[in-house]
């Protein structure tokens, strides 16, 4: 798995649209190499909701204070090293809270899974994931998700269907 850094100017804003054009992947030998994306395929327009792009905008004063070229940095303006931030503050997070060890990954399975669960259309999921379709959503995070609107068994289409042909 490529761990990838975010570069502070490569991020385009379009409506709510942001572009991660040039990335910080780790080479054969684990060193960060700067550089743009491998192929144009490698680049990824995601849609940005309101609140990640208040979060990235707050993020960016933070940066921009630092000095950094990097949008998410070490208090000296260095890019975050996951490994450091998997053992300083995200295995501390979990054990304050009493959650069992989980990869930080497991985070963006939480968003897609709630989502699902707040009935968010998979289209604007997958949109949001930076997946190109709804196949991973479908496939991998549908089988999580819950009924939490109080229905069961369809009871939504059967009514909607019996309401349009006057069936009570």
């Amino acid at each position: 798995m490529k761990r990838l850094l975010l570069n502070v100017r490569t991020l385009t804003e379009t409506a709510m649209l942001s572009t991660y054009a040039e990335l910080l992947p780790l080479d054969e030998n684990g060193k960060k190499t700067m550089g743009t994306t491998k192929n144009r395929y490698s680049r990824r327009s995601i849609e940005i909701l309101p609140m990640m792009r208040e979060a990235i905008l707050t993020q960016e004063k933070v940066s921009k204070k630092l000095k950094s070229k990097y949008l998410f940095c070490t208090p000296k303006g260095k890019p975050v090293d996951p490994d450091n931030l998997r053992a300083r503050v995200w295995v501390n997070a979990l054990k304050s809270d009493k959650i069992p060890f989980r990869p930080m990954i497991q985070d963006r399975h939480s968003f897609a899974t709630i989502a699902i669960n707040l009935g968010e259309n998979p289209l604007l999921i997958a949109k949001v994931m930076g997946h190109r379709d709804t196949g991973m959503i479908i496939n991998v995070f549908a089988k999580y998700a819950e009924i939490t609107n109080g229905t069961t068994g369809g009871n939504l289409i059967n009514s909607a269907f019996q309401n349009s042909i006057g069936h009570d």
